[in-house]
């Protein structure tokens, strides 16, 4: 069985829709070519590029409790947000301290509770619990933030 070809169906490229494609090409790069030109006469004063975050984090803003690796609690002091150092302060009875925070800042300061990742999920629960009892709502709590050296070497 022999299948013939005629030449006028043979398989080719269209060239108008490759030719519209390309005069609707070169309008949008000539339009936005001229909007460029047009962005450079308007008059702006650009400030200066500064950083969004602040090198000291705000004690006011937020207090963090951390939970070492031997379950111990320690308040954190400050942070150097750009070179991550922190200073710990140990808490020596917990409530108290929360009881003190509550008077002092007041229950709507967001708390954030930085465990160890050794630290047994019971006790992080545990404290969280005792956050919420003491009517701290914006509790959350983040794992791994506390580092593993000693606190009170820093």
């Amino acid at each position: 069985m022999r299948i013939d070809v005629d030449e006028d169906c043979e398989v080719g490229v269209d060239m108008a829709p490759l030719i519209d494609c390309v005069f609707l090409l070169l309008i949008f790069f000539l339009v936005t070519t001229m909007m460029k030109k047009w962005e450079t006469q308007i008059p702006l004063t650009v400030p200066e590029m500064t950083s969004s975050l602040s090198p000291k984090k705000s004690a006011e803003d937020l207090a963090i409790i951390a939970l070492g690796a031997d379950e111990s609690v320690y308040q954190v002091v400050s942070r150097n947000t750009y070179s991550g150092e922190t200073i710990y302060q140990p808490i020596g009875d917990l409530p108290d301290y929360l009881a003190n925070l509550r008077e002092t800042r007041g229950v709507e300061l967001p708390l954030e509770i930085a465990a160890d990742r050794t630290v047994p999920v019971s006790r992080v629960i545990e404290v969280f619990d005792l956050c919420q009892l003491r009517g701290f709502m914006q509790t959350r709590v983040r794992l791994g933030g506390k580092p593993n050296e000693d606190p009170l070497t820093k």
